[in-house]
């Protein structure tokens, strides 16, 4: 990530008059997960009732070949086992906590320990939230795992209603292969470096996206660097946006999604901006 920071920032070239869209999407950064166990369904509800577009979440192959909503490999940081994901089956996963590790004051109370918070598939929230979107991140480098995504978002015809994101090459490719552009994508690492290096060396204008979004880290975001994949058809999103004054600078960029984890602060800042 300090590589693509050094590469972003190098520049300030103004790539000319854009007039951004007007709606900016809502993101929520696996569920309303500042107050609630991510990704869990209770994370998930609470976000749209608090006014989220899209639904953000990550997903990881079970040793079952289930696709299971967690943000990271192991599971040490909500259910307080450091078991890997892809080492447990879906029933094992299932008789775990997902609300043991979650606090809000540094450990003094768990408030969601004991009330029956599970991970959950991504089946399962397609089905409880079937018209809902969502941005799902492949997290491993795994074209297994793309394949098998790719046949739920079929199983689902969720086509439109799904933007796909990874950071590795080898599982956004495979998964752009066999889905055809009958699915959205987010740029990778790679990706947005190819195109921070064109923008800021005066060859922005060569450069030709293969991706849907580019989803940028918020701190070092310029409304330049915005206007660059706007005006090539690239949405932009921006992330992890969680202090009023942040959201507030997001809404100033003209971006076209802000991704955080208190879905109702962006929510209150674009109706006070008038955007809602």
């Amino acid at each position: 990530m300090k590589i693509i920071q050094k590469v972003f920032i190098c520049s300030a070239i103004f790539v000319g008059c854009y007039t951004p869209a007007l709606a900016i999407d809502i993101l929520a950064h696996r569920g309303a997960s500042g107050e609630y166990p991510q990704g869990t369904a209770l994370a998930f509800d609470v976000a749209l009732q608090q006014g989220a577009d899209i639904l953000e979440l990550d997903v990881h192959l079970s040793e079952d070949q289930h696709i299971i909503i967690n943000h990271d490999a192991d599971l040490k940081d909500n259910v307080g086992v450091s078991d890997k994901i892809k080492e447990l089956t879906l029933s094992e996963i299932k008789a775990m906590d997902a609300g043991h590790e979650f606090t809000l004051d540094n450990g003094d109370s768990y408030p969601f320990r004991n009330q029956g918070l599970t991970l959950i598939t991504l089946n399962e929230l397609f089905e409880r939230h079937p018209n809902t979107i969502f941005n799902v991140e492949i997290k491993p480098n795994d074209k297994a795992l793309s394949e098998i995504l790719w046949q739920l978002i079929v199983d689902y015809r969720m086509e439109q209603q799904v933007t796909v994101a990874s950071q590795h090459s080898k599982a956004m490719n495979h998964f752009r292969d066999i889905s055809q552009g009958e699915v959205k994508t987010s740029a990778t690492i790679g990706e947005l470096i190819e195109a921070s290096l064109a923008w800021s060396s005066g060859f922005g204008w060569a450069f030709k996206p293969k991706f849907d979004v580019a989803q940028l880290p918020y701190s070092i975001t310029t409304k330049p660097y915005v206007r660059f994949f706007q005006k090539k058809g690239v949405k932009v999103d921006l992330w992890t946006v969680n202090t009023v004054n942040d959201i507030e600078r997001s809404i100033s960029l003209g971006v076209d999604g802000i991704i955080g984890d208190y879905p109702e602060r962006i929510y209150e800042a674009l109706e006070n901006a008038g955007e809602r």
